[in-house]
């Protein structure tokens, strides 16, 4: 009897470790993470995003749900995290997030991150300009560059853009998706501040700076360097700031008067209240900011 002979070449043995770890990853989500998710959404009231349900997670019904969780979960703002900080479920999904078996990764403000790869490098990279076989050069590249591991990273070493194709549908719920065109045209920044009130500022970033003068500099506010000022374009991290403006000692109890910044389809608002009690932002933010609106 002739035995056959079977390669296990780059190809086979990417593919045969994919679909190693497709068959264990079900699992551990239709089981585990499923009940992680479920916990954290239902603490801060999030609904399963309505979203198409891409990769295998179409073939069953408990990983769809699992997809439209996380999918739900991966849009909130990380100024959400001091409400589940606290729960082993959200501290096991960050976990699994946060591996590099997915990547390095990256947080950009939400409550949970993604995982940055090769192919994320190389498409970032060579954005506009994507082909299939300028991004597998860019990805293997990359992959040596950054030290990635991960599933892609692995793919991407061997230049074989099946291979890196198909490992990235896998992972594709912990992935970083990639705009095009982001970040990769500098942004013009128009400067419309009034004269007085940059005068104003200057003011006070000269008495910082000289108060600090060991320290990073602020800039000067002036319109050649409005750029350095892009950070007020992030209006995430300023939701949930709950302040206390005043107090009543008139009344018994004594009533404090606070404002909170809260978001709703408008736009970004100021909430006025009072409360026995002075409200810091952390308890803003965990009880009554990010209320679903």
């Amino acid at each position: 009897m002739m035995t056959e002979r079977r390669v296990v070449d780059n190809r086979v043995f990417l593919l045969g470790l994919d679909d190693l770890y497709r068959s264990t990853m079900k699992r551990n989500e239709g089981l585990e993470l499923l009940r992680c998710a479920r916990e954290v959404a239902w603490s801060l009231h999030v609904k399963p995003a309505d979203v198409p349900v891409e990769g295998y997670y179409a073939e069953d019904p408990r990983l769809t749900e699992y997809f439209r969780l996380l999918r739900a979960l991966q849009e909130e703002p990380n100024s959400r995290v001091a409400a589940v900080e606290g729960l082993p479920a959200y501290q096991r999904l960050y976990a699994v997030m946060s591996s590099r078996l997915f990547g390095f990764p990256r947080n950009d403000d939400k409550l949970l991150p993604v995982g940055h790869d090769a192919l994320s490098n190389a498409l970032q990279k060579l954005a506009p300009h994507w082909t299939i076989p300028t991004l597998t050069a860019a990805a293997e590249q990359a992959a040596r560059a950054m030290d990635d591991y991960s599933l892609v990273g692995l793919a991407a070493r061997a230049q074989d853009p099946v291979v890196l194709a198909a490992l990235r549908e896998s992972v594709v719920l912990y992935a970083q998706v990639t705009l095009l065109g982001q970040a990769y045209e500098p942004p013009i920044f128009e400067w419309r501040v009034d004269e007085e009130l940059a005068r104003q500022a200057n003011r006070f970033i000269n008495a910082f700076n000289a108060l600090f003068s060991l320290g990073m500099r602020l800039p000067a506010a002036t319109p050649e360097n409005a750029g350095a000022f892009s950070g007020g374009f992030n209006v995430k991290k300023i939701v949930g700031r709950c302040v206390r403006v005043g107090y009543d000692d008139t009344r018994n109890p004594v009533m404090h008067y606070h404002w909170g910044i809260t978001h709703s389809q408008e736009g970004l608002e100021v909430e006025e209240f009072w409360a026995p009690e002075i409200w810091t932002t952390e308890r803003y933010r965990r009880d009554r900011a990010y209320q679903p609106r």
